[in-house]
């Protein structure tokens, strides 16, 4: 359509140069004089000339164009031929005797084995919530926090039960927290929270102690933040209340005992900003005693723990002997 429009108009153009070049009618006296150069002494051929080609590009703009025909489609020839005549026999006459009749022969019978079954791969097996939390601190640790992040929504699908809710509103809040997004960390770790307290009134076990322990500080780590000094002292001392409650039992598992040192650290922290110095320097104390034993059997994993510790205790004691 657009190549018609174009042709009409050259068509139109060239046909008025052509008519007004070559004079004639009215409208070609105001051309009369316009030099045409070289072409002056043929100006009545050139306006023929251009006259009869935007003619003929208007009327080929406006003849109806054919379509282009489709082509045939191949013929399909039949693979199978027609079963031959027999041709007739002409029996001749014998002189010998006919031959006894031979014995009939059973035609072999020939065992065809049924086609194989070829059975359907088996779907993969989807992964269980351990292995996608697994994964998740892999991809953590390496940095890959977009994969991290597809691993996470991926534990949330599966999550069913209240512990595993807990873990995986916990570990939401970590990655949001880590992201710098302060409003969905508080907004995880309160969800998280909500599902421990419904597991530790469940069972009142070990491993629900550090689970709601767990959610509780993430929330203090949050409130202290954002300034929220009071709600933080409160998360922080609910979290060294269930982890204290584990008694001796947790002596032999380093994780607890380190989370227990870090939570008197973080208290003790709190403590001192409201301008509970002697208070802070117990719990420091107490958390010195822990980390020590820790890097006494692990010097390698639990040596810098140790390091940072000892140099936040002397600076306490330094302010409160000065």
């Amino acid at each position: 359509m657009l190549a018609r429009l174009v042709g009409i108009i050259l068509g139109l153009i060239l046909a008025t140069s052509g008519y007004v070049v070559a004079g004639w009618g009215s409208l070609g006296n105001w051309a009369t004089n316009l030099d045409l150069g070289p072409f002056e002494p043929h100006r009545p051929a050139v306006g023929v000339a251009a006259a009869m080609v935007g003619g003929a590009l208007i009327v080929a703009a406006l003849l109806p164009r054919r379509k282009p025909k489709k082509r045939a489609a191949p013929m399909a020839f039949g693979l199978e031929l027609g079963a031959p005549q027999a041709q007739p026999v002409v029996a001749t006459p014998t002189l010998t005797p006919p031959d006894p009749k031979p014995e009939s022969v059973a035609p072999p019978v020939m065992s065809v084995a049924p086609p194989a079954v070829t059975q359907p791969a088996p779907a993969p097996r989807p992964a269980t919530f351990a292995e996608l939390r697994g994964r998740l601190v892999s991809l953590s640790r390496d940095g890959s926090w977009h994969e991290a992040a597809r691993a996470l929504s991926a534990m949330k699908t599966t999550a069913q039960t209240d512990e595993e809710l807990a873990i995986v509103y916990r570990d939401l809040g970590d990655f949001a927290r880590a992201q710098g997004q302060m409003d969905d960390a508080a907004e995880a770790y309160d969800a998280s929270v909500s599902y421990a307290r419904q597991v530790r009134q469940t069972r009142g076990d070990d491993e629900s102690a550090e689970l709601l322990a767990g959610s509780l500080s993430g929330v203090g780590d949050v409130a202290e933040a954002e300034g929220r000094l009071d709600a933080a002292l409160a998360a922080f001392e609910e979290a060294l209340a269930l982890r204290r409650s584990r008694g001796g039992r947790e002596a032999g598992d380093a994780g607890a005992q380190r989370a227990l040192s870090v939570n008197l650290e973080r208290l003790a922290d709190l403590r001192e900003d409201r301008g509970h110095r002697m208070r802070a320097l117990d719990l420091y104390r107490e958390s010195y005693d822990i980390a020590g034993r820790l890097a006494a059997a692990d010097p390698a994993r639990f040596g810098p723990d140790l390091a940072v510790t000892r140099a936040r205790l002397n600076e306490l004691e330094a302010k409160i002997s000065s």
